[in-house]
């Protein structure tokens, strides 16, 4: 019977990052404000596995009941990821975070101390070496290990405190203690490079590609989550695949996973008959240094697809407005690609200027890329 229903009825999972199978039901029997769900399987799972099952992930709380051919146990969707730093090694949990507890006898929820929070994480060879008076963010509030308790098997739960935050080391943005006492600091960017707008016929996929940058550098394999505005006119997967359900428009969004503030967004319209709509992306360092040179290229989009049978033409002005001198000036322009330098004068530093590209063919069609002037040293 459970071969027939795993057939029928079973969902995609992944345990512990290996890809499964099972039944997945919410569990109902009593009423809670945890999202917990009871989960079947055949493959075996532990207690503090951690399930990810439609893009959320859940930890196991329970015991297993084991059966003759499958497996069943209780689990609970993960709060928050917390990060932990040992000496500039940074690295994620899943958890789950209390700051009330049931009380069975009456049937009621009781609040823990002001500023006190159980943290539940998987016992695994790193969360171990989780100490007394270790910290970490939870939505941008520092707490602090006070207790430890691993009597439950598979699992570690914390005892903490609310702690004070350290503004000179602290990536209180991203949630992570000391990291600037070890780390150099990050500006991160992400562009979608499909322009501001495109079109997806009806039943039809366009991909979206991303770019991301640290610093002006390049990210390599960044981990991007990606929305829909109304997922009933355009939906898209985790891989930046957007699919035309119904005729309309909505706006899909990217962000930087554990940098919710570094996005960007492109507003799909699903329609029956493609006409053109060109966009411009410029792709290049965010950064020139005084006196030196950067080049960027223009990539002109038509419905979010890349074309070459069309052409810019390039300026750039001082992006406070004055006019005399130039911050920087367009030394080679060959085709959709050109040169800057910016001017040599210290007096400069930290001034931005606006690159410009504009349809050859079409002036109202354009792009504007900022970029800052930065000292040598």
């Amino acid at each position: 019977m459970i071969d027939f229903f795993l057939y029928e009825k079973g969902e995609s999972i992944k345990v512990n990052e290996t890809e499964q199978v099972a039944l997945i039901v919410d569990a109902v029997d009593k009423l809670t404000y945890y999202d917990d769900k009871l989960i079947r399987c055949k493959y075996q799972i532990k207690t503090g596995d951690i399930i990810e099952y439609n893009n959320l992930e859940y930890i196991i709380i329970s015991q297993i009941d084991k059966e003759e051919n499958s497996y069943k146990a209780r689990m609970r969707k993960s709060s928050y990821r917390i990060a932990f730093n040992w000496s500039g090694n940074i690295k994620w949990f899943d958890c789950l975070e209390e700051s009330k507890v049931f009380d069975v006898t009456s049937g009621t929820y009781i609040s823990y101390a002001s500023g006190n929070i159980y943290v539940t994480v998987q016992n695994n060879s790193d969360t171990r070496n989780i100490s007394i008076n270790q910290k970490f963010y939870v939505t941008n509030q520092v707490f602090k290990v006070t207790g430890i308790d691993k009597s439950q098997e598979g699992l570690i739960k914390f005892n903490c405190s609310l702690d004070s935050i350290s503004t000179q080391y602290d990536d209180v943005e991203g949630n992570i203690v000391d990291r600037w006492r070890y780390e150099t600091g990050h500006t991160y960017t992400l562009t979608i490079d499909n322009g501001d707008t495109a079109n997806v016929l009806l039943n039809d996929i366009i991909s979206l590609n991303v770019d991301v940058t640290d610093n002006g550098i390049a990210v390599e394999n960044p981990i991007v989550t990606f929305s829909s505005g109304d997922s009933n006119i355009v939906s898209v997967d985790n891989s930046g695949k957007v699919m035309g359900i119904a005729l309309g428009q909505a706006i899909i969004s990217a962000k930087l996973k554990y940098h919710d503030a570094i996005s960007d967004s492109i507003t799909i319209t699903a329609v029956e008959t493609l006409t053109h709509s060109y966009t411009i992306d410029i792709t290049g360092s965010i950064i020139i240094k005084l006196g030196q040179s950067q080049s960027y290229v223009a990539h002109i989009l038509d419905n979010g697809t890349e074309v070459f049978d069309k052409s810019v033409v390039w300026s750039v002005r001082n992006q406070d407005g004055t006019t005399s001198p130039a911050y920087a000036s367009i030394t080679t322009s060959t085709g959709n690609s050109v040169t800057i330098k910016a001017i040599s004068s210290s007096t400069y530093a930290n001034r931005y200027i606006v690159l410009k590209a504009t349809l050859s063919d079409d002036e109202e069609v354009f792009k504007e890329f900022i970029v800052q002037l930065k000292s040598l040293f």
